[in-house]
Formats: C-alpha cells, structure tokens, sequence
C-alpha cells in the first residue's frame, strides 16, 4: 500500500498506464490515492523519465473525466452498490455529507473547483449523481474542470523541472507541500460541517 504513495516509484515503474489507472480513480472511485502530488510529480519528472508533455497531459484530462464520469454514475446507483461491503467501506457517509455541503455552497462552479481539493474532487461527481444533477450540465462542467487541472498543475510541475533541475533533489519535500497545500481546504470543510453539526444539536 505504502507503494502507492512513492510517486516516482510509480511512475517508473508503471509508466502512462499507471497515471491513468490512478488518475482515473482518484477522480470518481477511491480518494486515498495520490492527485495533485501524482500530476505534479509527473510533470517535473516528464523529461527524465522520457514522458511527453504532449501526450501526458490528454492521458491525464481523459483519464479525469471518464473518472468523474464513472463517479456520476455510481452516485445514480449507490443504494444498489450499498449492498456490497467494498463499496460501504470507500462510500463513506461522512464524506458524502461534507462534499455535499461544498456543492451547495458553490453550485455549478463547485465541479471545477472540486479538481483542486482532494477527497471533495473524488466523490462531488457522486454527489452530483445522487443529486440527478442534469448529465449534460455535469458533463460540459466536468470538461472544463478537467482540462484546467491537467493541463495547469503538470504543467506547473514540468517548468518548475526545466527551469531548476536541482529541484529533484527535493522531491520528496515538494510532494509532502503539495498534499499539504491541497489538503487544507477539505480541513476547512470539515471543521465547518462539524461546527455546523453542533450548533445544530446544541440548539435542539
């Protein structure tokens, strides 16, 4: 398990496919694997480890919005899919209430905004399926969003390679301020839902 947070290890050793496969459930399916540290990652290491920018970045869009995609649907099935323990234990109610809080709080623009905040990105598709939010309406929002947080955070990691190569002696630091940056909005979310949730009981 510890192998899928060693991003470098990942993406050596199992290369596009492997981008995809995480990215593709890190979008929609199961949040406890790597996001915005795998992309990146992947975008200061492109040139080292023979990755193509070009193609990098259309793997990670698709991978993305077929993720958020397969998210919406599971979100249109989940009393079904509640019947089976694998998908009680990563459906956590808990999650689903916090990432409904930030879908009412932002609307529409919270499918976009969810690419940047880790867990709320994984299961606000699920949400948006519960909702029966109108599909052509997830879908054109869902484009958007994933265009923008594939091509603008791998990026971002790929320049920041080729403009100090000695940040890859660092990477590890790097990795750990990233999923620290990312992880602080869904912290905030919580206190909030939690704080909410005691005014609550304490005024009835």
């Amino acid at each position: 398990m510890s192998d899928l947070f060693n991003i470098p290890y990942l993406l050596t050793t199992y290369g596009y496919v492997g981008v995809f496969v995480i990215v593709f459930l890190e979008s929609g399916i199961f949040f406890a694997l790597p996001g915005d540290s795998l992309l990146f990652t992947a975008g200061i290491l492109a040139s080292g480890l023979g990755f193509k920018l070009t193609l990098l970045i259309p793997l990670i869009f698709v991978a993305t919005f077929l993720g958020g995609i397969a998210g919406y649907y599971i979100g249109v099935y989940i009393e079904t899919l509640h019947r089976f323990a694998f998908f009680r234990k990563i459906l956590k109610r808990e999650h689903i209430d916090t990432t409904n809080k930030f879908f009412d709080k932002h609307g529409l623009s919270a499918i976009v905004l969810s690419r940047f905040v880790p867990i709320v990105r994984t299961f606000l598709p699920i949400v948006a399926g519960i909702a029966k939010m109108d599909f052509g309406k997830f879908v054109r929002y869902s484009l958007i969003s994933s265009i923008f947080w594939s091509a603008s955070v791998t990026s971002l990691g790929y320049f920041l390679g080729r403009r100090f190569p000695v940040i890859q002696d660092y990477l590890h630091y790097l990795i750990f301020l990233v999923i620290l940056v990312s992880v602080i909005p869904i912290a905030y979310e919580w206190w909030r839902v939690r704080q909410e949730r005691k005014h609550s009981q304490t005024t009835s």
